[in-house]
């Protein structure tokens, strides 16, 4: 580069550095905690060292302050001159100021003493490790500094980058938020960014309904493939194969992804997939189930870049996970104690799992939008599951759920921040795939699970199993392993050694046919089971059942959990039975009276629509819905739910800038989705667009 390119650079640097820095609070607390740090590190080098002798408290104070005062003055200096050169020349020469500084202090401070150089380097190696981590303990809330670094460094990376004319498209997804909740927490200035969009800024929110059923399998082949026919919940059986698919285990997402794709997914336009279950036919994806089994293609310098980026990453990491561990179990028992219901047991390793997806998850996924972004991918599309995986164990407007909202709001306005200096424009999308809603589970309320009821009513010989054992959230252990494993390297080879001690985190493996399967398997997703007879390679009929098993259909249709509950006839037809009845869906649509008023006014449409899937089970069923508390009876173990009808599962929202307009309303469906999105990728693509259009 020039002299002139050099200079506004460093002009650039030092903008980042005073538009990144903390908050007037923020700074003040930090000064404050790093000068205890500082005393501290100080005191037990002094204590390991025989070379280095600090007499008394005073001693002790004035070093201290003066430590701090030229670490943090290097620091920034070197931060600013370094910020183009690799991270080891800031390092080695922030290693040397320490030296030095611990010689100036035996010098100038009374009452401390440094016996010759090698003390010095010594005492400097142990206090470079302390500092870091007491500067890491005292600023891990800081997701400003953090991402700051990253985005500086990416910045003189691609300064001589030109820039690019065309807009791209940033696609946040927050996982399991319902349109209502999010306008709550809007109201409740719980999330102050999406609030500034709105407000400030003249972002449109809209509705959307998502189809049947409304889960993020469904949801995210939709919007990413324009099209989710087949995907029957978040898991279904197979006759077929006699195998039991799971939107999170790797290779039945990668079997989806399979299904779904025609090689015209969202992102098929050089794009990023991170965090999803699906790739969108990305070129490149990060955290993505559909491929965690891959390698890392030959040559991809950019994976994992932003994550370790500095090894005090992992410092901070490691903080803040066990601070939401403590929290969660904290939380855990002030709702038993409060006697909190609808409430579900939640252990150790619960509160492991709420830590990597609610901290590691979303830390990573961050950094690798940003470098995505700083790279130029025309669209990128990412995942946030922190708040549905919490909303599904604590409830989907308690406060847990709502403070990891929060978080992902912070982390939105980190991406918007990292977004003012990239060489292409970018344009933000936020949507959701599905809303949640609050119930007690089937077992809570009547003592025992769906399939016990089942099994209750059938022959003792039959063998009735039901697929609840895994949830969303589930397997992120797994996942992350996995994205560290590609590539080559001491890391990845340790990576690659990880999952087998993350079993717990990833679920039950699918069952393949070499195993025999249970006589009934009931595959639920929150209050939608699908129930299927194995020993039938086709769909068994009303007719077929009530021969085969006398009473059953109609001891279900009775049950007080049960609203409703679908059944194919000999005739081809869709019936609904309940509370209210019999009722032939393909004749006619159910008067106001009828069970599915419970369920919505699209339901008649939606369980038609599922009913012909070829997958779908024998009997389909949902959970009633209690119209005097507005909560619904989940046949998985999970207090916040999704997956059939009723209550806010089918309504989530997408929010956008002003300029984009939709060209379609109502949304109807994860697929029309795809449509608006792929409709303003059209829109940006066009010459002429401004960056601000």
């Amino acid at each position: 580069m020039t002299v002139t390119r050099w200079i506004a650079l460093y002009r650039l640097q030092a903008r980042l550095m005073w538009k990144w820095r903390p908050t007037r609070l923020a700074m003040l607390r930090r000064t404050v905690l790093s000068y205890i740090g500082a005393c501290a590190a100080l005191a037990i080098t002094a204590a390991f060292l025989p070379g280095l002798r600090i007499s008394g408290p005073g001693a002790l104070l004035l070093a201290g302050l003066l430590l701090l005062a030229l670490d943090s003055s290097a620091a920034i200096v070197l931060q600013w001159l370094l910020v183009a050169m690799p991270i080891f020349v800031a390092q080695t020469l922030g290693l040397a100021v320490q030296v030095a500084a611990i010689i100036a202090l035996g010098r100038v401070v009374p009452g401390v003493s440094v016996d010759g150089g090698a003390t010095a380097l010594w005492g400097a190696l142990l206090l470079t490790v302390l500092s870091n981590l007491f500067a890491e303990l005292v600023a891990v809330s800081d997701d400003d500094s953090y991402y700051g670094v990253l985005v500086r460094r990416l910045v003189a990376r691609h300064f001589t980058r030109a820039p690019e004319a065309q807009p791209g498209l940033l696609v946040v997804q927050i996982d399991g938020l319902g349109l209502t909740v999010l306008r709550h927490a809007i109201w409740g200035g719980r999330v102050p960014v999406l609030g500034r969009l709105v407000r400030d800024e003249g972002a449109t929110l809209h509705p959307w309904t998502a189809s049947l059923p409304p889960t993020t399998p469904a949801s995210q082949a939709g919007i990413l493939h324009g099209r989710n026919d087949g995907i029957a919940g978040f898991r279904w059986y197979e006759k077929a194969t006699a195998r039991l698919l799971v939107a999170n285990h790797p290779e039945d997402a990668a079997e989806m992804e399979r299904r779904m794709s025609n090689g015209e997914g969202l992102l098929a336009d050089d794009g990023a997939s991170i965090g999803n279950l699906l790739t969108g036919d990305a070129p490149r994806s990060y955290l993505t189930m559909a491929t965690i089994g891959e390698g890392a293609p030959a040559g991809d310098a950019r994976r994992l870049r932003g994550f370790l980026a500095t090894s005090v990453n992992y410092i901070r990491l490691l903080v803040l996970m066990a601070g939401e561990v403590a929290k969660e179990l904290y939380q855990a028992e002030r709702q038993r104690g409060r006697s909190v219901e609808p409430r579900m047991h939640r252990n150790l390793h619960y509160a492991i799992e709420r830590a990597v997806t609610n901290i590691a998850l979303r830390t990573v996924s961050t950094a690798f939008v940003i470098e995505e972004m700083y790279s130029g991918a025309p669209t990128i599309y990412v995942d946030y599951t922190g708040y549905d995986a919490i909303a599904h164990h604590c409830g989907p407007e308690r406060e847990e759920a709502i403070d990891a909202l929060a978080g992902i709001d912070r982390a939105i306005g980190s991406l918007i921040k990292a977004a003012r200096h990239t060489c292409r424009p970018y344009r933000l999308v936020v949507l959701s795939d599905h809303g949640q809603c609050l119930g007690a589970t089937f077992q809570q309320r009547y003592g025992r699970p769906l399939e016990a009821i089942i099994a209750a009513l059938l022959p003792d010989e039959m063998s009735v199993v039901g697929t609840t054992d895994s949830v969303e959230s589930a397997g992120i252990g797994r996942r992350m392993a996995a994205e560290f494993g590609r590539g080559s390297g001491l890391g990845p080879l340790l990576a690659r050694r990880l999952p087998s001690a993350l079993k717990g985190f990833g679920g039950k493996p699918s069952r393949g046919p070499a195993t025999a399967p249970p006589d009934v398997v009931v595959a639920s997703s929150g209050n939608l089971a699908h129930v299927y007879f194995t020993s039938q390679p086709d769909r068994m009929t009303d007719e077929a059942i009530e021969t085969s098993y006398p009473g059953l259909i109609q001891a279900l249709a009775r049950h007080p959990g049960i609203g409703a509950l679908l059944v194919r006839s000999a005739a081809g037809h869709a019936l609904i039975l309940g509370p209210h009845g019999r009722f032939d869906l393909t004749e006619g649509q159910p008067d106001s009276d009828h069970a599915l008023s419970d369920y919505g006014p699209r339901a008649a449409e939606n369980l038609l629509h599922l009913e012909g899937f070829a997958n779908a089970g024998d009997l389909i069923l949902l959970g009633a819905v209690d119209n005097v508390s507005g909560e619904i009876t989940g046949f998985e173990e999970l207090v916040g739910l999704h997956g059939g009808l009723g209550g806010w599962q089918t309504e989530p929202f997408i929010l956008c800038p002003a300029t984009l307009e939709l060209t379609q309303a109502p949304l109807l469906g994860a697929p029309a989705v795809y449509g608006q999105l792929t409709a303003w990728q059209a829109q940006l693509r066009r010459p002429g667009v401004a960056p601000d259009d």
